[in-house]
């Protein structure tokens, strides 16, 4: 090799090694940007979510401003025994705690803790919330649509449930919460949205921040005054007065004038399309239902399982045994009313849509209910 070309390689050489030499600095600049960036937006999420300042401004009727706004009220008020009601927008629909107070006499006093859209998984976190010391309520009755074990939404992959406990998860929830999920990727959004609250609550954020002045006059107004709204609620005026079902040819009759909500909800109720039974809500209750029992396992509260009134009209009644509920009936500690307790509520007179009963079901639904925990054994 000549001496000029000599040169030339070693040119290239030491050309080649200052271009490593830049690219592994530019790699290393590039980590520790994105860790820094990571642990500010980890930092201010924390700041900003995880101080539980950001949850005083909820929006009031969101999935996660529902929840906190029944435990800031069981917070900031007097402390007394409650039998507390807890389920879907059933519940929230269906009984009233003034009612029930009055058919004991007095005797006993309620609390409607019932959050729209919610389900065992988010019961579970809203009791440790609202009642971290186990005494607050001697009764927590837990409200099913049925006690039979057969499967429908599968509940393991709802997501919408993050959206209510975002607040009330903590870090060391993240694990357990994410495995939860039955899927990969719904277990990793669970996990995100764990880690970092702000994620789930984006949508939120961006309310808020469209305007401030407002969200803050109804928070505050909420917090103050809405327990007061809900107790004084009566019920919704609707009924399904003249609703027929052929559940043998799968048909219904409705009354003139029956909205299209009231249409999707009586068919989504009453001829749900047949799922594989695969086990899945034995699993899920016995999970969720089950971390319930735990909480207050050894504590003085007393657990009561209900059957809703399961439609306007009454369905057939399902194969599938109730597997959970039956398995409770040794546990001292839990009280299962029998399915019959509530089934003759099951008219289109008393229901609002294919859900809900209305304003004339919700004080029959709530006294029967009182009167049933006054009795000797529950």
């Amino acid at each position: 090799m000549r001496p000029e070309q000599l040169k030339d390689l070693e040119r290239r050489i030491a050309a080649r090694r200052r271009e490593l030499t830049e690219s592994g600095g530019s790699w290393r600049s590039s980590l520790l940007w994105s860790v820094c960036a990571l642990a500010a937006f980890f930092a201010l999420d924390g700041l900003v979510f995880h101080s539980g300042w950001y949850m005083a401004y909820l929006q009031p009727q969101s999935s996660a401003g529902q929840l906190e706004s029944r435990i800031f009220w069981l917070r900031h008020e007097a402390e007394v025994p409650e039998t507390a009601v807890l389920g879907d927008s059933r519940i929230g629909e269906g009984f009233s705690a003034r009612a029930a107070q009055t058919a004991t006499g007095g005797a006993m006093r309620f609390r409607n803790i019932a959050v729209a859209g919610s389900t065992a998984r988010v019961w579970y976190y809203l009791l440790r919330g609202a009642d971290p010391e186990r005494k607050r309520f001697p009764i927590v009755v837990l409200a099913m649509d049925r006690y039979s074990d057969q499967d429908g939404e599968d509940q393991r992959d709802r997501m919408g449930d993050l959206n209510y406990v975002v607040g009330r998860l903590r870090l060391t929830d993240c694990p357990e919460f994410a495995l939860s999920y039955h899927t990969e990727a719904f277990r990793w959004r669970a996990l995100s949205g764990c880690l970092f609250r702000g994620i789930p609550l984006r949508e939120d954020v961006q309310e808020l921040l469209a305007n401030p002045a407002e969200r803050f006059r109804v928070a505050k107004d909420w917090r103050n005054n809405g327990h007061g709204y809900l107790d004084g609620y009566g019920g919704k005026d609707e009924d399904l007065a003249g609703l027929t079902v052929d559940y043998a040819t799968r048909t219904v009759q409705f009354p003139a004038g029956a909205t299209q909500g009231q249409k999707d909800t009586v068919r989504n109720t009453l001829l749900p399309q047949p799922v594989p039974q695969t086990g899945m809500q034995r699993e899920y209750r016995a999970k969720w239902l089950g971390k319930i029992l735990d909480f207050y396992a050894g504590s003085k509260t007393r657990i009561v399982f209900i059957q809703m009134p399961r439609g306007p009209v009454p369905p057939p009644e399902s194969k599938v045994p109730a597997y959970f509920v039956d398995s409770l009936k040794a546990n001292p500690q839990v009280r299962v009313l029998t399915a019959e307790t509530f089934r003759d509520l099951e008219q289109p007179e008393l229901f609002a849509d294919g859900l809900h009963l209305n304003h004339k079901g919700r004080p029959l639904f709530s006294e029967r209910l009182a009167k049933k925990l006054m009795e000797p054994g529950q």
